[in-house]
């Protein structure tokens, strides 16, 4: 309580938001308090007024204001901590993709953050926390883009999978996801980039 009052601390919305509210029940409950002391109808219809004033201050609350969820939420936010330090970044990352190259870890269709957390020895907080704030992705994106590389490669090569097949070998468990996802990180459709492989490769072979 005495930090609310400390000189240079600044209070959190959902600080105000529940001072408001405390603030304001207090507001009716003295009114009608006195009402019954003084048994004055001036009293009740005052404490009437004030209800009314305060529903309609946390309706407009609630209706007007962007952003509501940090209203309620008097813990810490989400990541509390600062952004982790490029140097202690980089040797994260570097752990990270050497045991999701080494293992293949996202070939498992189920993969979820708490596994990888545990594979590679960083707190699910920690890792969550790595991805979105260092390099603006979330999980699913950082693993769909190990899929998609190892499609691309194995397109590339003489393996002769059927681009369904390629996606179930690389971890997607469905076609329309494989394609969706291949479309959305390379720009293009898994059937135009084999066949410019193709393409490619044909005029390679005639240059020789």
């Amino acid at each position: 309580m005495k930090k609310l009052f400390a000189k240079d601390y600044k209070m959190k919305a959902s600080e105000i938001w529940l001072l408001t509210v405390f603030g304001s029940t207090a507001l009716i409950f003295a009114f009608f308090q006195l009402a019954l002391w003084r048994a004055s109808f001036s009293l009740y219809l005052n404490g009437s007024l004030a209800f009314s004033f305060c529903l309609y201050m946390v309706v407009f609350t609630l209706l007007y204001r962007k952003k509501t969820s940090d209203l309620f939420i008097l813990g810490q936010s989400k990541y509390p901590n600062k952004k982790v330090s490029d140097q202690e970044a980089n040797t994260l990352f570097a752990r990270l993709e050497k045991i999701m190259t080494e293992k293949e870890l996202y070939k498992n269709p189920d993969l979820k953050l708490n596994e990888l957390s545990k594979e590679t020895n960083i707190s699910s907080h920690q890792l969550s926390q790595l991805l979105n704030d260092n390099l603006g992705k979330n999980f699913t994106t950082y693993v769909n883009e190990f899929r998609i590389n190892e499609a691309c490669k194995i397109m590339a090569s003489s393996n002769r999978l059927t681009l369904e097949s390629v996606g179930y070998e690389v971890g997607f468990n469905s076609k329309s996801t494989f394609f969706a996802t291949f479309k959305k990180l390379t720009g293009t459709t898994p059937a135009n980039h084999q066949q410019k492989i193709q393409i490619d490769n044909i005029a390679y072979s005639t240059d020789l």
